[in-house]
Parts: C-alpha cells; structure tokens; sequence
C-alpha cells in the first residue's frame, strides 16, 4: 500500500533492471552490490549478491537499520543467529508470500523480494543509490560493463562483461507471441516489453529451448500481479509454453495470482495487505489450517480452535467461565451465557465495582456501599490507626429494610459483630434473613437468604467482598456502582448524575457530612527500601506469584504494593495484604495459588485448627447440614487462614466438632447448647460484667446556628441523632440505636447544605464535578442534558457516541473505557465490524512506525479499508488507493470528507465513523451509536462492559494484552508479539525524571480539571512515553501524553493553556506571510472561517481542538487545507494524493482527465467532491 519510488530487479541466468528503467545481462559468480544508499560513511541499506554456477543464490546479504541479514537459500540469519519466518523485529519484517520471501523495513523504506534466482528491490522513499540497481537518472548509461565492474566487490574473481543478445527467427515468434498474448497490457510490463521481449529471445536462441524463457516469463507474470488478477495468469496454460507449474502438497492448487494473506482458520477473513502472489493455495471454500494439521486445506467446519496453546477439535466442548460451556465450531468459540457473579472489593481505599471499575478514594466518612430498596451495605472508611498513614476500612454494616424495622449488623476492624444491640466476638449471629460465621481465623463469612455473600477478612487488614447472584439486583447504586455489565453507569452519583471521577462520586455517597480523608504517604524511607526490595516478589517468573501472571496482570499490584506497603509502621502485613489481594483476584479467574505465605507471610495456628490455602466458606459449619443457604450457589472465591481440619464442622460457638456433635436447627432455635441473651430495646452494652445504659453527657446549654436545635440527653426520650446532607438524605440513617450525645442537630426531616444550614431535603442544590447547582439548572454530561429538580439530577437517556483511541508507545483506551498497552511488532484491527466472520463493511487498521535504532514508535499508520478503497493516513498525509477487484471507477466523493482543525486531521465516513489523527502516534476513533455491540478489534466490542473488552478474534476471553492483541494483527505472516518493553522497563534512570515531568497534569494549571477528568490514567501513560528521556526534544510522546489530557479537559467544558515557548510549543506564525497575521494559536479553538472544502463555517465538522486557526480577510474569504493560505473560491486547490493546485490537470486511477475547479475535481463531466 506504501506508494513504490523506484523498483530494481534481478532474475533468471543474470538479467537486471535498474530504477532507471535500463535492462542488461551478464553471468558472473562474484559478489556484486546489488544496492546501496551512496553516502559517504553508514548509509541506511546495502544489499549484495553473489550467484553460483547455476545462477541461482549464493548469498543474500543485507544490512538495513542495524541489522544485518544473511540469506542462504532458506536458511536465513539475522544478527548472526539463525531465525524462523515469519520473523519480527523492531525495524524488520521478514514473510513468505506464496513462493517468494519478503523483507519488509518497518520504518517504510524498502521492500526487498526473492526466491531461488529472482530478486526485486522498492523503495518507498527517494535514495541516492549506486550498486547494479544504478540510481534515477542516467546510471547506468551506455557504458554497462564499466557499470558492471564499479558494482563487483573487490577480490580476486575475474571480471564479468555484459551480453550480447543473440537472436533467431523462431525464438522471436515465441516470445513475441507469449509476451503479446499474456504480459505487454500489464502497467509495470507496457513501457519495457522490447527489452523483456530481447532477453527473452536471448534465453531461447542460445539454449534452442522453450524451457530457457521460463524465468523470464516467470519475472513478467510477478511484475502483472500489481494490476490484480487478468489474462497473464493463464500462461503457463498456453500449448507453447512447456513450463510446469510447481507442484503442490494434497488439495492446494496453485495459483499466479493468489491472495497474499490467504483465509486460514486462526482469520478467515484477512485483510490482503499487498498484490495478489504466486503459490499453493487452498481451492474455494477451503481454509488454511495454521493451529492444528498445520498446512492443510480443511474446510471451515473441520477448523480446530486454540486455547492458551492448547488445541480443540471442531465439535469439542470445554468448560467456559461460571459454568458456561464453549463449543469449538466453524474456526471460533460458540459459548452458552456465563452466569457470572458480581464482585465488588473495597480493600482499604481501593474500591472496584461490580462491573469492574476500579478506584481510590482517601475517604473519612461513612459511605453507602451498596443500595437496595430492600437491603444496602455501608463502609466506614477513616484514617489509618497510628503508624499508617493513608485510609483504612474500619467497619461495615448491612442494613436489612423491611416493613417494621431496619435490622442492622455491624462489622468491626476488630472482628466485633453487633446485632441487636449486643457485641460478641465469639459467637454467631442468626436472624430469618442472615447466618454470619467465621470460616477462618482471618475472615468473617455473611450469607443471606436472598443470595447476596459478604466476605470480610479481619487480618492482616480490614476488607471486603460482596458477591450478588447474575441478573438479580442489576439497580443497585452506592460506591459499588450497579452490577448490570454497563461499566458507563458505574459512576452515578447519588443525585442522579455520572460523576466523571471517582472522588466527586464517592464524596457524593457520605452518608452525613464529614471531613475530608487525607491521601496516603510514604512514612520513612526505610519502609519505602522495604516495599522496594519485597514488592519484587510479585514478579519474579520463577516466584510464587508466576502461576498466575499469564491470567491477571501483576503489574498494577506490583505498583499498589510499592506504594500501600510504605505507608505501614508494620510494613509485612501491608505486605501480605497486597499479596492476598493478588491470590484472591487470580482465585476468582479460578487460578489456585498456595506456598505463598512460606517466609514474609507465615500463619500459625492454633492446636484445634490446621492452616489451609483456598478455603471454601460453603458447608464448612454445623448449621449447613440443617439448613441449605441460598448464598452457596454462588460460587465464592476461596481464602486462606486457620480453619478446622477435614471432617470437623463449625458450631455455633466457632470451634471445630466432630459431625456427631453438632447442634440442630429448626426455624432458627438452636436446640442445643447455648442460649441467646434478648435485652428487648433497652440500649445497652455489656462489659466489665455490668451493663452501661448511657453515655456520659455534657449538660451546658449551647447557642445553635444555621437553625439547627439543641439536643439535650436529660430527658428520658432522647434518641441518638446524626445529621444527614443534602444528597444523602434518602440513604439509609444511623440514628436508630446509637447512644445520645448532646449538641446541635437540623430538626427532624431537614438535612445540612454545604454552607452547614438546615434545609428541606427538596430545597437542597444539586452537586456535579465539585460544584453546586440551583433547582432547575441545567448542565451537560456527554449528549444528554441534566436538569436539577428538588435537589436531585434528571437527565435525558440519549445513547451517546463512543471514543476510543491510541497514542504513544501503545497507550488504548477502548470505547468501554478499559485502559491498556500494546505495541506489537505487526499490524493490527484496530476497530472492524467482521469479528471473526467472513463479511463485513470496514476495518480501520493501525501498524506503529519506528524512527531510531532502539525502535521507538514515533509516529502510527493508519489504513481505513471501506467500500471499494483503501485509505492511508502515513506520513502526514491522507491518500487514497481504489481496491484492485473493485470494478467501479473512481472515487464516491461522498464516502468521506477530511478537515483541519487545528493540529489534527478529521475523517468522517459515511458510515458514522469519525477519525481524528495527530499526523503522529495518536488516532482516536468515534462511533455512533448505531454501533452499539457491533464492532471488535483492539478498541474492544463497544458493549458497555468493562470485563469483555479483551475477547479475541476467536471469541474467547484474551488473558491479558498481549495474548489480546497478537489475537488482532491482520495477518498471520507476522509473528506473535512474545513480551513488551516499555520505555520505562528500557531506561530506569529516567523515571524519576518522567514522574517529575508528568506533574504537570496533577498541577495547579489543571486543577479545574481534575473534579471532570480523572487524571491517572493519562499520568501513568505520561510517565512511560516521558521514559524515553534519552529522545527528549525529538520525539512527542510526552507531549502527546498531556495533550490527551487537556484535549478530555476541553470535552468537558475546562479550557488549559499549558503550553509554553519551553513546553511543547507550537509556532502558528510559520503559515504567516511577512507583516501578516491571519494564524494564531487557539488551545481550544473550532473551524471560525470558509473553507475550500465547505463553503459553509462548520458544516461538515466543528470540533473544539487545539491548534493553528486562521481569521481570513474579505478579500481571500476561503481557507485552503491544502496549502493552509487564504484564498479566493477560483484559487482552491484540490487533493488527489497529493495537492493539485487550481486549475491544475490529473488522470485518476481509470485513465480519466480531471480539471481542478474551485476546489473540486471534475472529471470527464462527473463532479468528484475532493477528499
């Protein structure tokens, strides 16, 4: 698809064409330079050759990049180390199409073609070259053998002269009847034809032998597959002609021109990425099978498929997620409906919701967790306990709403249960809705009888797990977001609104109002060499971790323990904290982990109890052989502490007995022994042996503000209160069994403001983004509009469009929101609509660009392949190539139209695909909303759920990126992508330097911001393009980085200027003639004037991005893109890949002539829109 500058070639027994279209002959076993960049010293490609006897190859030797490539026939040598193909580098491709090998320069340079004695070379840039291939003017000239000796390398290898053609009557007649019938219509062929057709007469007339013009003819049918497919592939058919066809393995058929990606089981429906070859392929309605009888033709139903290395056969049937099973069946994975459950984690500050989302929030407060009209799950997050710093969970209750009252059970740090007003730590808790035991020494177990299970683990630190059944509380709000696989949703505040980050969200579930939580901090330095030297473990590839780094990715643990650990006075537990989470995360992707507490994290037990690794909490208690819970359906995750050896069962008091001694249950009694202590509503407490009633009160009378009352514990009906805030006040209270205590409270049904008066829940303001809102304001969040009404958000339910993009060293953020990297070695789907089927209507591919030896990616080609073209977004440029097969001629102007808005390029496609491109590494994808759960690629299935977005090709669920998205390159003559290094992994050093770069973000310049946007994400992807700090100044991927910030600041409506003369400048009075000033720069600007391309402001695209705008003058009203001046309508220039000024004359792909006329192309009386 690159445009080809020149092409050099060679074939047969010594024949040679070079870039200036000369063709000679002559036979020689030397080594030769076949080409080289001619400069005085390095140069950035040599190729030579030498040939044996018989003519064939020798030797190959190239060196391009800094690499070198040996070829010895099909052993090939890369960097001194024999290679298998396909092979992949930072800077090389190397692929069999067909019969040939290609070697492919990453960086778009060259193309290089061989096969046993044919050898053609492309360049896709301009090159002062030297060597056989001569350069583009005048060499080689008359004087060939002076050409011929310039080119031999020096050694002692006699001198070789140039041929002179023979000729002969009857060789004449062949050729001329073999080359006229079937080669000389081809483009590449036309212009040459006397010169193949004289050394084809050559070959025949010095060997009297048909056989001798084979190569000849071999090398003309390769240079007519750039035309796609036509008569010439019928040569070796014709009855004069007694060149075999090369024989096949069973069932291939060959082929002269076939497609170069065939169809094969791993893709059946590949994108051809060049012109058609010549080879073995399979007949119609065959697949190539490359995962298990490699190399045979089967049909599509006989595909195997392949799972983590391991192979299936069609018809086979695994065992998928959740009891799901998954049938092998026409080349992908059919699977049954996985009736997941929910899971929501709050492990100390970090909080990830049912479907997925994954947050931190310094808290101080109580918070509603989890909210049904029936139950809800609140947290008590507050400041660490002396000698940590950050946040910890402190307790958790569960509220259980019915008509009469609210039960309430209330889990301390500590592993107290309090429920009807009484403590106990040792005994068991049994009402008609809920069973509460305690498995394991370090965990609580919560089941209720309406499928909902709690895990509380009690040490080394407070957490919890709450699992729901599938598709039964798909409404549930609160800091666990609603587990309905629509991670869009997860972020409602409790006002009605999305939230856009997680610390306006939270803060808006405080159940009363609160300070704010302070951020956690390393406490010494030596803690902070503690977690650095520990936190290792996790990825260590032979540790106790490594079982499991295929399936969940240990790098943000391995980050959260470095930075959780040093936080600690007892640095291990927090430790071993971190480590469990990893454990638990892979237990729940059902990997296993044990052996991993040996040394840092060793657990002993008590004389009745034994140490196990993954316990199950089900069936494990006296009470389960009684009474079947409904909770033991959902599968729980296993834990591990001390529990009771196999064969002995929990009872009521928590120690472990034989079955024989077990207590019975019926309709809730315990028959035997223990009795239950019932206090009715007095409110007290045991301890000490006595019972307290009431707390110590202050009696001093106080003044109260903001019409608040006075609340004075003397009178016998005092009750506890605690104020509620606005947008809380329909939570669940905390006022039904806490002791008095004396103060100012709002009157009862009123709640505080923000400003600490009492006001009528529906007087309240509403809250968004930090800021306060009026009753009846009105505000926008993506494409719906958001009315504030008695204190709480209505919003308009539009379905919006959806953005994913890629930027940098790989950063993606899928449509769902799901952010990864990714820079594989090939190309890949970045977005499509085929998806593993046979048909579809667009792919947009995406293939990183290499610049400097280390393999940097600095800038990303773009293919969008729609309708009957191809069109590539590379070097800066948007141009077009019709689709060989398409039989239509010419462009549809209106498939797509492209703008400048200010930096960027803007694509939009007829199908409702919008493209923006940096001319750089970043290109963002937009989607209506039509396409809704209809696309794939590395951009994810855009269905609004964060936990399938890794489903591969094949419909399976990718273990991580890399298996994700080696399962999207587009052709499987590219190699997987084994392991990635990232510039921080590279250049360590330069971290520090990076995070100090990066601040920037969390700055004060963005501060509006940070309430909108979430900044992490983009600060963690900052940070590793800013690694590459030995480039720093050459390449933009840190200023990419912060530009895709500010760039989701203005969507939002926040306006930064963060660029500097010392900070990613951009110079808009480069396109200022002298003395004017029509271009400024604008950090948020839209298309203000005409444009050649719409003759109305803003018709097609208005789009607010940073960049050069310019103000046009009465007198030239028209901006033109092209050549970025303003101009009058009749001085537009059209754009036909590459810029056609006015009045200018082309020839289209179908030999029409078109005139440029006001800034469009009108060709044989057709009116083409230009694009």
């Amino acid at each position: 698809i690159s445009p080809i500058i020149g092409e050099a070639s060679t074939w047969g027994k010594g024949a040679y064409k070079a870039f200036n279209g000369r063709i000679f002959s002559f036979e020689s076993s030397c080594a030769y330079t076949f080409c080289h960049h001619c400069v005085e010293s390095g140069g950035d490609f040599n190729i030579e050759i030498k040939r044996n006897s018989n003519s064939d190859f020798e030797k190959i030797a190239v060196k391009i990049d800094n690499n070198e490539v040996s070829i010895f026939g099909d052993n090939i040598v890369v960097n001194e180390k024999s290679v298998q193909i396909p092979y992949d580098n930072k800077l090389i491709h190397i692929k069999k199409y067909g019969e040939h090998y290609v070697l492919k320069s990453r960086r778009g340079i060259l193309s290089l073609m061989w096969d046993k004695n044919k050898l053609s070379l492309a360049l896709h840039k301009q090159y002062p070259t030297c060597g056989l291939c001569g350069n583009f003017n005048s060499t080689p000239g008359d004087n060939i053998n002076e050409h011929i000796a310039r080119s031999k390398i020096p050694g002692d290898c006699p001198k070789a002269v140039s041929k002179n053609y023979e000729v002969c009557e009857d060789g004449v007649q062949h050729c001329d009847k073999i080359i006229g019938t079937y080669f000389e219509k081809c483009r590449k062929v036309a212009a040459f034809s006397t010169h193949y057709r004289m050394i084809c007469v050559d070959d025949y007339c010095r060997n009297r032998d048909k056989n001798a013009t084979c190569d000849t003819y071999s090398e003309l049918s390769r240079l007519c597959t750039s035309d796609g497919p036509g008569i010439y592939e019928s040569w070796r058919d014709d009855l004069d002609v007694t060149c075999g066809k090369p024989t096949c393995p069973e069932k291939h058929i060959y082929k002269e021109c076939g497609p170069s990606n065939p169809a094969t089981c791993s893709d059946v429906a590949p994108f051809q990425d060049s012109e058609c070859v010549n080879g073995c392929i399979c007949p119609e309605g065959y697949l190539l099978d490359d995962i298990g009888r490699k190399g045979q033709c089967v049909l599509k139903a006989e595909c195997p498929c392949d799972l983590h290395g391991k192979i299936y056969q069609s018809g086979e049937v695994r065992g998928g997620p959740c009891g799901s099973q998954c049938t092998c069946q026409d080349a992908k994975w059919s699977c049954t409906e996985a009736l997941c459950p929910g899971r929501c984690k709050v492990e100390g500050n970090s909080i990830t919701t049912f479907d997925g989302v994954k947050y931190h929030h310094p808290g101080n407060c109580h918070y509603l967790a989890i909210y049904d009209k029936d139950w809800s799950v609140s947290v008590e997050l507050r400041p660490c306990a002396s000698g940590q710093s950050g946040t910890c969970l402190n307790s958790v209750t569960l509220h259980l709403n019915s008509s009469v009252s609210v039960d309430k059970y209330v889990f301390d740090r500590n592993g107290t249960i309090t429920s009807n007003k009484i403590k106990h730590k040792s005994r068991y808790d049994y009402s008609d809705g809920v069973y509460v035991f305690k498995p394991s020494s370090s965990y609580l177990q919560v089941e209720t009888n309406f499928g909902v299970k709690m895990q509380i683990q009690i040490a080394p630190a407070m957490q919890l797990y709450v699992s729901l059944p599938p598709n039964d509380f798909t409404e549930t709000v609160g800091l666990c977001g609603s587990f309905n696989n629509r991670v869009e949703d997860d972020l409602m505040s409790s006002q009605n609104i999305l939230e856009k980050t997680p610390q306006t969200f939270a803060d808006s579930w405080e159940m009363m109002p609160c300070p704010k939580g302070n951020p956690s901090s390393c406490i010494s330095i030596e803690k902070e060499i503690f977690a650095e030297n520990h936190c290792g473990i996790f990825l260590d590839s032979p540790g106790p971790f490594a079982s499991c780094h295929p399936i969940v990715n240990v790098k943000p643990y391995y980050e959260e323990c470095k930075r959780y650990t040093c936080t600690c006075k007892n640095s291990k537990d927090c430790l071993c904290t971190i480590f469990g989470n990893y454990v638990k995360a892979c237990a729940e992707k059902e990997v296993y982990m044990v052996g991993w507490r040996t040394g840092l994290c060793d657990s002993s037990c008590p004389s009745n109890l034994v140490f196990k690794y993954n316990i199950k909490a089900c069936n494990k208690t006296c009470r389960s052989l009684s009474e079947r819970y409904r909770s033991c359906d959902i599968e729980g995750v296993p834990f591990d502490g001390c529990t009771c050896p196999d064969g002995m069962y929990q009872n009521n008091e928590g120690n472990c007995v034989p079955k024989s001694q077990c207590d019975c249950y019926v309709s809730g009694e315990v028959m035997k022994p223990g009795k239950l202590i019932n206090i009715n509503n007095n409110k007290c407490i045991c301890r000490d042996g006595i019972f307290l009633c009431q707390t110590p009160i202050n009696l001093a009378q106080q003044n109260c503000s903001g019409g608040a009352e006075y609340v004075d514990c003397r009178n016998p009906r005092a009750q506890g209160r605690v104020d509620g805030k606005c947008g809380t006040w329909s939570m669940p209270g905390f006022d039904e069994n806490l002791p008095c205590k004396a103060g100012c409270y709002c009157p009862v049904g009123m709640v505080r403001n923000s400003k600490g008066n009492c006001v009528f829940p529906e007087d309240c303001p509403c809250s968004f983004g930090g800021s306060e809102y009026d009753q009846g304001s009105v505000t926008l969040v993506g494409c719906n509009k958001c009315t504030c009404i008695k204190g709480s958000w209505s919003c308009t339910q539009n379905e919006c469009q959806t953005v994913c993009h890629i930027y940098g060293e790989g950063h993606v953020r899928s449509f769902d929101g799901k952010s990864y990297s990714f820079d594989g070695l090939c190309q890949y789907s970045f977005v499509e609509d085929y998806c593993g089927r046979e048909n579809g209507t667009f792919r947009i591919l995406t293939e990183s660009i290499p610049c400097c030896e280390d393999g940097l990616t600095c800038s990303r080609k773009i293919i969008v392949s729609f309708q009957d073209q191809n069109v590539v977004l590379h070097d800066g440029k948007v141009t077009a190539s019709k689709i060989t097969e398409s039989k239509e001629c010419g462009f549809n102007g209106n498939t797509y139209s492209v703008h400048t808005v200010g930096l960027y390029l803007i694509l939009k496609f007829s199908n409702g695909i919008t493209i923006i491109w940096d001319k750089n590494t970043r290109v963002s994808a937009i989607l209506d909303p039509r396409w809704h759960g209809k696309v794939c690629g590395l951009c994810g299935n855009n269905n609004g759920d964060l936990k399938d977005d890794f489903i591969t090709r094949h419909s399976t669920e990718a273990i991580g990126a890399l298996e994700f998205g080696n399962s999207w390159k587009t052709s499987q003559k590219c190699s997987d992508t084994l392991q990635q290094n990232f510039p921080c992994d590279s250049n360590p050093y330069c971290k520090t330097w990076a995070v100090q770069k990066c601040e920037i973000i969390r700055d004060s310049i963005f501060k509006e911001c940070h309430h909108k946007v979430d900044p992490e994400a983009y600060l963690e992807a900052c940070i590793e393009e800013a690694c590459a700090c030995d480039t720093q100044g050459k390449y933009l991927g840190f200023c990419t980085a912060v530009a895709m910030y500010a760039e989701a600041c203005s969507a939002v409506g926040v306006c930064v200027t963060w660029r500097k003369p010392d900070l990613c400048p951009v110079f808009c009075d480069y396109y200022n003639e002298p003395g004017e000033c029509s271009w400024r720069y604008e950090p948020c600007g839209t298309v203000t004037t005409k444009t050649c391309r719409d003759k109305v402001i803003g018709q097609k695209f208005s789009a607010v991005l940073e960049g050069c705008y310019a103000k046009c003058p009465d007198n030239a009203p028209y901006l033109d893109e092209n050549l970025m001046k303003c101009v009058t309508l009749s001085e537009c220039s059209c754009f036909y890949n590459d810029i056609i000024p006015a009045g200018g004359v082309i020839q289209d792909n179908c030999g029409r002539t078109c005139y440029c006329i006001a800034g469009e192309l009108e060709c044989s009386g057709e009116y083409l829109l230009f694009t």
